[in-house]
């Protein structure tokens, strides 16, 4: 992996964030932006839109597209050392009483210990106390998050606090730095959604309120459970489908043609095709709605922080796995065939088998 994936890696996963409390890694995003001339702008909804384009490139957008949240905690109330907050997303309930969690309020972080929860209805979410380790200032809407490092690095692997999908973000990023570094004649757009964790609110918004071109080829990139058959260091994971259903065969074939050429070309590009039934993405939403969407994930260990002993552990990924999704994102915008052509191509090659072999139909 080059330095500059990694800095822009590093730099993503270490934010603080929470559903819909999403603001440091915006704000992260926007730098990038500024730094690289790159077009940044939001949606109503508060989605992140970042726009490379360059000369005229023929055929519509590509938009990758991941989310900037992962389960956390948001406070809504402190009486002395005792703090309440919310905790949105899902993560087992045998992990949470007795965890450590660190908070990221204004007078600088403090770190409290899961005493009880109880679930609010009829939202998903619980309300947690939190006994916080010695006074402090913590008010209502100060983000917590598991109290496990923010990053680290050992060889090949990147553990981190939430890479779920945070990662993707970083991912989107790396592939539109390398496209722009490189002067790529491209038209890509990156979709940083909201609220994924939270019932795909961003997601679903950006498809009410038009955010993403009608004409458009979305692939959604997901940090997901690792499978028996998409480890940790597998590769990109070409994800033909989630818990709910399969998505797009378009794309999913055009993704297959794409990573197929760069393994024949390049030694270190690896990957698999699975369906990755570890959870649900927002790539699920796309298609519902009309999109034309497949996706691609990295393979994650200890999902969600729950950790194989039964603990609170960090979340980790492969550096090899991420280079090579950054590297099939860039391939991607940079291909001059689009999904369309490729099918195209396909039933022309099957109708002239048919034209080749019909009359033995007739024998």
């Amino acid at each position: 992996m080059n330095r500059p994936n990694l800095s822009i890696l590093e730099s993503i996963l270490s934010q603080p964030v929470s559903p819909f409390h999403e603001g440091a890694v915006v704000a992260e995003v926007r730098r990038f932006a500024e730094r690289r001339g790159v077009a940044f702008s939001r949606d109503s909804a508060g989605n992140v839109i970042l726009r490379y384009r360059r000369g005229r490139p023929r055929g519509a957008p590509w938009v990758f597209t991941a989310h900037m949240d992962h389960p956390g905690f948001v406070t809504t109330r402190r009486r002395g050392r005792d703090v309440w907050a919310h905790f949105r997303g899902r993560v087992k309930s045998r992990y949470v009483l007795g965890s450590r969690v660190r908070l990221f309020a204004p007078g600088g972080e403090v770190c409290a210990t899961v005493a009880s929860r109880r679930a609010i209805k009829p939202s998903p979410w619980w309300s947690c106390r939190l006994l916080l380790d010695a006074p402090a200032a913590v008010p209502p809407g100060t983000i917590g998050m598991w109290d496990v490092p923010a990053f680290r690095r050992r060889r090949r692997r990147v553990s981190a606090r939430a890479c779920d999908d945070l990662a993707g973000t970083a991912a989107v990023l790396c592939a539109i730095d390398r496209l722009a570094a490189a002067g790529t004649r491209a038209d890509v757009i990156g979709l940083l959604t909201r609220a994924e964790e939270a019932g795909f609110v961003g997601a679903l918004s950006a498809c009410r309120l038009g955010t993403i071109p009608p004409d458009a080829w979305v692939v959604g990139i997901e940090a997901s459970k690792a499978q028996p058959a998409a480890p940790l260091g597998g590769g990109v994971v070409l994800r033909v489908g989630d818990s709910a259903r399969t998505f797009d065969p378009s794309v999913d074939a055009h993704l297959s043609a794409v990573a197929g050429a760069l393994a024949r070309e390049r030694s270190g590009f690896r990957f698999t095709r699975q369906l990755m039934p570890g959870g649900s993405c927002e790539s699920m939403v796309y298609c519902l709605f009309g999109y034309r969407a497949g996706a691609l994930a990295l393979p994650l260990g200890n999902y969600h922080n729950m950790g194989p002993d039964g603990r609170i552990r960090p979340e980790e990924i492969d550096l090899g796995d991420f280079a090579s999704l950054v590297e099939l994102l860039a391939a991607l915008a940079m291909e001059k065939t689009t999904p369309a052509a490729s099918d195209a191509a396909a039933r022309a090659r099957l109708k002239a088998v048919l034209a080749e072999r019909e009359r033995f139909l007739h024998e």
